[in-house]
C-alpha cells in the first residue's frame, strides 16, 4: 500500500494516477476529493490534524509520499497553517515509523533556501538558511522533524525541494493573477516585470516532479538524502516574457517595475492579506532562483522534460480553454 497525503494538490493528482497505472493499492489523504480520482484508490478527508487517526490513516502502508500543506495564511490564518505544516508533519511521521512504513518522501520547497547567493544553488551549498516567507519556515522546521525521524530509524526519510510547481491545473495565487492580467483584462492587458528583468527563477512541471518521486519510490539509493527539483531551461525574466508573448500571441503590454517600488507595494499591501506583491511574489520578481538539480540526475537518473517557456506556454493553452 501506498498512502500520497495532499491527493488534490497539483502534484498529487498526477502521482496518485501514476502510481495507479504503475498497478500500485493507493490510499489518499486531502480536504477535497479530487474529481478525477481513480476508483481504485481509497480516499480519505482530513489535514493530519483533525479527528483522523494518522495510525489507521498508515495501517498496511510500506511507502509513504506526504504532499499535504498549507501555503498561505490568508484563509485559515497563520495558526492554522503552522498546525497542518509542522505538527501535522510530527504526527504522520510518529504514526509511519509505529507503522513500520519503510519508505517517506517530503515534499519541501525552494523557499527554505531565502535569498541565495549561489547560483545555482546546491541542496548543502547554504549553510545557514534563512526563509523570508513563513511557508519557508514551516517547511524548514518540517525537514528537520523529517531528518531527526531517519536518524532515529528504521525508516528512511527522503526530502524533495521542487522550484515553484506550475502547469494545467494550477492554483497557485500568483501565476492566476498574472494570467488574468495577461489574458483577461479587456484593454487593461498587462505583465509586470522588476527593473530590467535580468533575473532567472526556475520552474518545474508537475509531471516532472511526478517522475522524479516515481524514480526515487524504486532507488535504493535516497534514504536521507534532500534533492532539489527545477527545469534546465531558465532565460532572463525579460527574455522568457518576450518569448511567451510571440508565441501564445499576447496582446499584453510589458510594464516594468522598480525594485524600490516593488518592495514599496509590497510593504503597502501586506495588512490587506492578497497573494499578489506579497513577500513570495517578490522574491520572484527580483530574486535569482536556480536550483542545482545534479544529485537528482545522478541518483535517480532523473531528467527534466519541460523549460520554463514550456511550463508557461502550456499553462497559456490550459487557462485559456478552462478558464477564459
Amino acid at each position: 500500500m501506498i498512502l500520497v497525503t495532499g491527493c488534490n494538490s497539483l502534484l498529487g493528482r498526477r502521482l496518485v494516477k501514476r502510481l495507479i497505472d504503475a498497478g500500485e493499492k493507493v490510499r489518499c489523504l486531502d480536504l477535497e476529493k479530487p474529481r478525477d480520482l481513480p476508483e481504485s484508490a481509497e480516499f480519505v478527508r482530513g489535514d493530519l490534524c483533525d479527528d483522523n487517526d494518522p495510525g489507521l490513516l498508515c495501517a498496511d502502508v510500506d511507502v509513504l509520499f506526504h504532499l499535504f500543506d498549507v501555503k498561505s495564511p490568508v484563509h485559515h490564518g497563520r495558526r492554522y497553517m503552522k498546525r497542518v505544516n509542522i505538527r501535522g508533519t510530527r504526527r504522520l511521521l510518529d504514526a509511519a515509523g509505529a507503522a513500520g512504513v519503510s519508505k517517506f518522501f517530503f515534499l519541501s520547497s525552494y523557499e527554505v533556501y531565502g535569498k541565495t547567493e549561489k547560483v545555482p544553488t546546491a541542496e548543502y551549498a547554504v549553510k545557514k538558511m534563512k526563509p523570508v516567507t513563513a511557508y519557508g519556515r514551516d517547511k524548514l522546521k518540517a525537514e528537520r522533524l523529517c531528518m531527526e525521524r531517519h536518524k532515529a530509524g528504521p525508516m528512511a526519510v527522503t526530502v524533495f525541494r521542487p522550484a515553484p510547481l506550475v502547469g494545467p491545473g494550477t492554483r497557485n495565487p500568483i501565476t492566476l493573477i498574472t494570467l488574468l492580467m495577461a489574458l483577461g483584462v479587456e484593454e487593461a492587458n498587462r505583465v509586470y516585470v522588476a527593473g530590467h528583468g535580468e533575473n532567472r527563477f526556475q520552474l518545474l512541471h508537475p509531471d516532472d516532479a511526478a517522475e522524479a518521486l516515481m524514480l526515487a519510490c524504486r532507488s535504493a539509493v535516497t534514504a536521507g538524502k534532500v534533492y532539489n527539483l527545477g527545469s534546465d531551461d531558465v532565460p532572463m525574466q525579460m527574455e522568457q516574457m518576450l518569448e511567451i508573448k510571440e508565441k501564445a500571441r499576447l496582446d499584453a503590454e510589458i510594464r516594468h517595475l522598480s525594485t524600490s517600488r516593488a518592495r514599496w507595494l509590497s510593504f503597502l499591501l501586506r495588512p490587506f492579506k492578497i497573494d499578489y506583491l506579497n513577500k513570495g511574489h517578490v522574491l520572484y520578481l527580483l530574486a535569482n532562483l536556480i536550483l542545482d538539480c545534479r544529485a537528482a540526475k545522478t541518483d535517480l537518473g532523473w531528467e527534466p522534460k519541460k523549460g520554463n517557456v514550456d511550463i508557461l506556454l502550456e499553462t497559456i493553452r490550459w487557462y485559456r480553454s478552462e478558464k477564459l
